[in-house]
């Protein structure tokens, strides 16, 4: 199977990788174990995360310096001074950021969670988005999935790529194709029994 048939590329400034890994340390609590394990590719990037903010900058270095040598992408959330002293690809803005300065030599993501983030999606100018929880989520198992249906309908609302996130795995990939999605996201993704690493090219 080649996944890159299924997805639609919508218009970005550099090509971005289509597998994403978030990093939390709830789950994953040796990422540089983890990453080693993966074999070299451009088809993933990886989205560092912490609890705590004064641990971003020494995490991103590590993880930064294993990215490199193995050819991933690499976002920070919410620092973009962190991503450019690292050399960093681009910063990722979970739900509470608005506004903020940004530098042209970084790409940007953030999370949409429903027609409410519409807005900031707008003022941030990102090139992507990842809509969740698509389906249910290890992350949050209290908040409700958005489904297909609802994913088709946001959506059509944005003018940037769209990634998805939150309860992906091998088992309903196929369920996104023809959906216009252009990324995939998750953290169960990598580490389950159904994880995505088949689909690195």
């Amino acid at each position: 199977m080649q996944v890159n048939s299924i997805f639609i590329k919508r218009k970005c400034r550099r090509k971005l990788p289509f597998l994403w890994l978030f990093l939390d340390e709830d789950r994953i609590f040796n990422e540089a174990t983890l990453l080693k394990s993966i074999p070299s590719s451009k088809s993933l990037g990886v989205i560092v995360r912490v609890k705590k903010k004064k641990h971003l900058y020494k995490k991103t270095k590590k993880v930064n310096k294993i990215c490199k040598a193995k050819g991933f992408s690499i976002f920070v959330s919410s620092n973009p001074q962190i991503a450019l002293s690292v050399g960093a690809d681009g910063v990722h803005f979970p739900r509470q950021f608005k506004q903020v300065r940004k530098y042209a030599k970084l790409l940007y993501s953030c999370s949409f969670h429903g027609l409410s983030d519409l807005r900031k999606t707008k003022n941030l100018k990102v090139e992507k988005v990842f809509i969740s929880p698509i389906f249910k989520t290890n992350s949050n198992k209290k908040k409700k999935p958005l489904g297909l249906t609802r994913l088709l309908f946001l959506s059509r609302s944005l003018r940037c790529e769209v990634g998805v996130l939150g309860g992906i795995n091998s088992s309903n990939i196929k369920k996104f194709c023809g959906k216009g999605i252009s990324h995939l996201g998750g953290v169960s993704a990598f580490i389950s029994k159904k994880n995505l690493l088949k689909y690195l090219c």
